[in-house]
Formats: structure tokens, C-alpha cells, sequence
């Protein structure tokens, strides 16, 4: 039996670390980091792969909408094949090879009696991967039912449930995918909702550092199941992809907890910062198009309960909360929050604050420029100097308003130093050109620098400064992450940099004027807008 699967990269040029195919757990995989694949032309759900430890064989399942390859055959999405010890498949048909490896390699030769027994769990696991297959109707058995909640709880989980784990590029863990249908949904984060720690510390010492919250949780959970609700986890995991916690640890914990609750639920974990991290709905999208049979949910009668609610510190006893994601994540996904102490005690709900940065506020009608009638360019020739966080879209600003009034542009990023910015300053003002100095500048002495060497020119200087907040320059960011954009993602170490090296632009540093720059968002599409008027921030 092996102890360990790879799936390995055997392109020397883009080659990245072998991932591991945990045993009997499917994992979909395609265009991500992890597998260093770019082009669009490989979906993100590109291979579903499904390893075998006992028969060193792996299940593999095309699933994206181009071909893949396979022995120098194309693979049409659908096509199911089985791998085994040293196969190569292509993500891409002709493109991105992958070997299937064993640890330990499978022994070619075992003695009859051995093959006898491998060639048995072979059939065998056949016949349950068929019987188990989505296309196959569930048969409810016709037996009456004990009517006791618990008793319920548990016969309609063994009737709607299959108790595995899939994995979505390790972004996303899913258990009981295929658990029975339900258009009300009750919905919770894991630890401080169902769960906390049963050292009593903030963070669990180990995986099996946990204890139920209240003893009110379970039979909560198992009067709401018998009422008809499905019962769905949603929580966010970081600590995954930080190697604190293990794949098989956070799933083994898990259903460790859904065990001792005694009820049936699916759960949903993000273990990393991309869209399926709360408040972002990414979750919440993959469960109703691919976790509740395509059913609607009714919104009316569905909520959601988490810990993380923006409630402030009242007293030693009661600390501020973390972060105010799962309030924002209902918000967002438009269901009835609650928290913990409201949903199991039937406390009263205490006082919270809202970000300082609300997303649909932003206005896509507002004038450019403040003053309005503000003039650009506004003398024959110009150095215009920005002020702005990153992420409050100068370049943006730039690249849809000033190049097409003739502005070049000067970015240190682009081409290396603030040496090199002013050397194309002055280059260009010399031929009558004007000049944009696309740099953060948070403080007098970088924008003097430029505001010297135009004023030795005799060229007037102009401040534009953004009009963005830190908090928004960090939503802008964060918008960039969920929607997949190429921009170079920002850190929040780059913000406080900034922040505390800021100082006030003022006439007296040697501009001709000061004008603010209102943000006006360009969408691509409906859906762009939607997102971007989402919380994305977690406080």
C-alpha cells in the first residue's frame, strides 16, 4: 500500500513542488500559482484526480472545457480514466505534462496471493466509485422512522450524505458536497460560533484543542435539521495554506466536530486569501451552484451566525471581536445575521461598527476633478505630481485621462529610480511635452525633488492628489485579488509605510495649485460593478 501520491510537474521550465493527492479525497485542479499554469486557455477546474493508496491507482476525471492529453490522445471533458505509478497526463492537450508518482513505488512482484488481493480492492473500490456516482438517484428507504431528533439527525445523514472531502486547488476544502437539497439554509462560522478552544487560549494549541461552544449548540442544530434547515459551515482557515494546519488535520477536525454535534452539515473551508475568503461571497457562490442541486435558496427564511461582528471591547470581559467578516459576509450574501450569544442564548444584540469604508457609496457620476471646472492640462506646458496610497488608482487615473491629453508618463516602478523620473522629465518638458509623475509621493521631500528640477526649467507644477482612503486604497486592492487582476498585490506593510510617512500637499512646496482627484470606478461589466460594491475588507 503506498504511504503517499504525487502529481508532478515534468517541465523543467515551469516546473513547481509535486502536489500531494491525499488518499481517496478528490482534488480538482488547473490554471492556479500552485501549478504555475497562466494561460486561460486551462480552466481553473481543469482535472479532477482521485488517488487510490491500496491499488496504486488514481481516478482521473476531465472536467475543463479543452482538451487535455493522455498518451498522445486528446482527453474530451467527461472522459474518465484510470492512472497509475509513473502515467503522464496533459493539463492542456500537447501542453503542461504531469507524472502520477507513488510513495513507495508499487511492487510489480508481489506473489499471486498479493496480486489475488490488490486485483480484489481493485473491483471493489470499482463497484463503490459506481455506486456512489452523482448521476445515480439517492433510493430513500421506506422503513419508518424513529421520530426522535437524534435518531432523525442521524438516518437522513447516512441517507443524504457521502462523508468525503474535495479539493479545489487547495483554495477551498468542501465536505458532504453532495449532501440532500434544502431552500432553507442555516448557516455558521466554526471557531467562536460552534466551537472554541478547550485550553481556554485564543488560538488552539493542537488540532484537538477544541470543545463545543454551548451546550445549547447541539440540539439547536438537530431542532432546525428536523425543522428542515440544511445545515452549511463557512469558515475561513489561513492557517492551511501558512503550513500551521495540515489538509488531513483541519478536515479530520471538522468532522470530528460535525461527529459530535450528531446533526448533518457540509462545511466549506478557504484556506487561503484568494475569493473564497469571507466576507467575500466565494463561498457562498460555489455552494449554491454546485453544493445545493442548483436549488434556490429562500433568503427569508435563511441566516447566518458568526463571531466576527465589528462589536467594540465593553469590558475586560468582553473583548473587541476580531474582525467584523461573517457580519459583512451576511451582509453581502443578503441573509439575516446573528451572533453566537444572540442565536444559541437569546442574548440581546450588542452595539457593533460598520467599516469606515462602505463600497456601494462610491459614485460613478461624481465630477473628475474638484474643483470641476479645474483645467487640465491648464498651461502650455506641465509637470502634474500625484498623491496617493497605493491602490487609490493613480495609474488608472493616468493611463484613462492624461496620456490621452498627451502626458507622458514617469513611473519609478516602470523604469527603476526617482533619478530616472526626473532625467524623463526633463527630457520631455524640453520638447514641450507634458509630464506625470506617477509615484505614491507621501511626503515633502519626494515631491521636491521633482517640484526643484521643473522649477530650474521654469515649468509649473501641479498637485493632483487622490482623493482615497486608506481603507478604500485597501478595497481597491482586495478587489483586484477576487477578480483575478494582473496588478502586483499590495501588502500591509506597503499601506503603513505610507501612511506614516504622509505629509499634506501645500502651496508653499512650490505648486501652482492643488487640485483633488475623486475617484470614478470604470466597469468592465454588471458583475464588476456587483463585486466592487461588495465588503471585501474583514474590519
Amino acid at each position: 500500500m503506498a504511504k503517499r501520491c504525487f502529481i508532478k510537474c515534468i517541465n523543467k521550465i515551469a516546473a513547481h513542488d509535486p502536489i500531494l493527492l491525499e488518499d481517496k479525497i478528490s482534488h480538482i485542479l488547473g490554471r492556479s500559482k500552485i501549478t504555475k499554469i497562466k494561460t486561460s486557455k486551462c480552466s481553473k477546474e481543469q482535472v479532477e484526480l482521485t488517488a487510490n493508496y491500496a491499488n496504486f491507482k488514481v481516478k482521473y476525471k476531465h472536467i475543463g472545457p479543452n482538451d487535455g492529453g493522455y498518451m498522445g490522445k486528446a482527453v474530451k471533458c467527461g472522459e474518465v480514466l484510470e492512472l497509475k505509478h509513473k502515467d503522464v497526463i496533459e493539463f492542456l492537450f500537447g501542453l503542461h505534462p504531469h507524472e502520477i508518482v507513488f510513495d513507495p513505488e508499487p511492487n510489480e512482484s508481489l506473489s499471486p496471493v498479493a496480486n489475488a488481493a490488490l486485483k480484489e480492492v481493485d473491483n471493489s473500490e470499482t463497484l463503490t466509485s459506481d455506486s456512489c456516482s452523482d448521476e445515480k438517484p439517492v433510493v430513500a428507504s421506506k422503513r419508518k422512522l424513529d421520530t426522535s431528533s437524534d435518531n432523525i439527525s442521524k438516518k437522513l445523514c447516512t441517507n443524504s450524505s457521502d462523508n468525503t472531502w474535495e479539493n479545489y486547488n487547495n483554495e477551498l476544502l468542501v465536505y458532504n458536497k453532495r449532501m440532500k437539497k434544502c431552500d432553507k439554509i442555516a448557516a455558521y462560522d466554526l471557531d467562536g460560533t460552534l466551537i472554541t478552544t478547550a485550553s481556554g487560549r485564543v488560538f488552539p494549541k493542537d488540532v484537538n484543542d477544541w470543545k463545543i461552544l454551548y451546550t445549547e449548540v447541539p440540539g439547536k442544530l438537530k431542532q432546525l435539521y428536523k425543522d428542515g434547515y440544511k445545515i452549511v459551515i463557512f469558515t475561513n482557515q489561513l492557517g492551511v495554506s501558512r503550513g500551521k494546519i495540515s489538509v488531513k488535520d483541519i478536515q479530520s477536525k471538522i468532522q470530528n466536530v460535525i461527529n459530535k454535534l450528531g446533526v448533518s452539515a457540509q462545511a466549506l473551508v478557504s484556506t487561503g486569501k484568494g475569493k473564497y475568503r469571507k466576507p467575500f461571497t466565494g463561498m457562498w457562490d460555489f455552494f449554491l451552484s454546485e453544493c445545493n442541486e442548483g436549488l434556490r435558496v429562500d433568503k427569508e427564511e435563511s441566516f447566518y451566525v458568526g463571531d466576527a461582528a465589528g462589536r467594540p471591547e465593553i469590558s475586560k470581559k468582553r473583548k473587541k471581536d476580531h474582525s467584523s467578516a461573517d457580519r459583512l459576509f451576511a451582509i453581502n450574501i443578503d441573509i439575516q445575521f446573528l451572533t453566537p450569544e444572540e442565536h444559541f442564548l437569546g442574548k440581546s444584540p450588542l452595539p457593533y461598527n460598520m467599516p469606515e469604508f462602505i463600497p456601494s457609496s462610491v459614485d460613478d457620476t461624481v465630477s473628475l476633478y474638484n474643483p470641476a471646472t479645474t483645467k487640465v492640462p491648464k498651461y502650455p506646458v506641465e509637470v502634474a505630481i500625484l498623491v496617493g496610497y497605493p491602490g487609490s488608482g493613480k495609474s488608472t487615473f493616468v493611463e484613462k485621462h492624461l496620456l490621452k491629453l498627451g502626458y507622458i508618463q514617469a513611473n519609478r516602478d516602470q523604469i527603476g529610480s526617482w533619478q530616472k523620473c526626473v532625467a524623463l522629465m526633463e527630457k520631455y518638458t524640453k520638447e514641450g511635452k507634458h509630464v506625470v509623475i506617477d509615484n505614491t509621493n507621501p511626503d515633502k521631500e519626494s515631491r521636491s525633488r521633482y517640484i526643484a528640477a521643473a522649477k530650474n526649467a521654469n515649468i509649473p507644477v501641479r498637485c493632483f492628489k487622490l482623493d482615497v482612503s486608506l481603507e478604500h486604497a485597501k478595497h481597491n486592492n482586495r478587489f483586484r485579488e477576487v477578480t483575478g487582476s494582473d496588478h502586483d498585490k499590495i501588502n500591509e506593510m506597503v499601506y503603513n509605510i505610507y501612511k506614516s510617512k504622509y505629509e499634506e500637499p501645500s502651496l508653499a512646496e512650490g505648486f501652482t495649485d492643488i487640485v483633488k482627484v475623486n475617484f470614478v470606478p470604470i466597469f468592465k461589466n454588471s458583475e464588476m460593478e456587483r463585486i466592487y460594491k461588495l465588503f471585501l475588507l474583514e474590519k
